[in-house]
């Protein structure tokens, strides 16, 4: 396992009480406190690719795609109904890692999350090239409340691109926010005592 998916799982989790603070914070709008979520909640990102058995770079892309879910699942998250955010954006995160292991097949009825998650500033993609940017908003449906994930080939037709046009942008795009995401882990204060699950 490669070192960007093993810090991530050596993450501790937010106690109750820090997780209910924080996010009602980040649904007043507080960035720093919607970023804390986003950092605690990629231990859960990174636990779920490892449950499907991935190896190497389709581990890293299930990690990337399953951020997308997470932040998506972060910008819906209603902390007062109970529900701890691990537990309500298991779901998300599972539909975005789906959505990046079967791209070309188009999404039928069984195959879509029951909600379409909502993505009102993905801040990730901010200062990212336009084009690369662009491709990822299409393709996983963010920024728009009723836009659902599109394979490839939609992509592509909707873009004026080709489908090999659309994978390498994708590609490209998702390494950039690997990166991104890295630099999150390497600024996070060291945490002694927090063994990976």
């Amino acid at each position: 396992m490669d070192r960007f998916v093993r810090d991530f799982l050596a993450l501790p989790p937010l106690d109750a009480a820090q997780e209910l603070v924080l996010a009602r914070l980040a649904r007043r709008g507080d960035r720093e406190a919607r970023e804390a979520l986003i950092m605690s909640g990629m231990r859960a990102v990174a636990m779920r690719a490892r449950r499907r058995g991935l190896h190497g770079e389709e581990l890293r892309d299930a990690v990337q795609s399953g951020a997308i879910g997470l932040i998506q699942a972060i910008d819906r998250y209603d902390p007062d109904r109970g529900a701890r955010l691990a537990t309500y954006a298991w779901h998300w995160i599972g539909a975005a890692m789906i959505v990046e292991r079967r791209p070309e097949l188009p999404l039928d009825d069984r195959d879509r999350p029951a909600e379409v998650p909502i993505c009102s500033d993905l801040d990730l993609l901010d200062g990212m090239p336009a084009q690369l940017a662009e491709v990822l908003r299409v393709r996983f449906g963010l920024s728009d409340p009723t836009a659902s994930p599109l394979p490839r080939h939609r992509v592509a037709d909707r873009l004026g691109l080709t489908v090999a046009q659309v994978r390498a942008l994708e590609g490209k795009a998702m390494r950039q926010l690997r990166t991104r995401l890295a630099k999150v882990v390497d600024r996070a204060p060291p945490q002694r005592g927090a063994d990976p699950p």
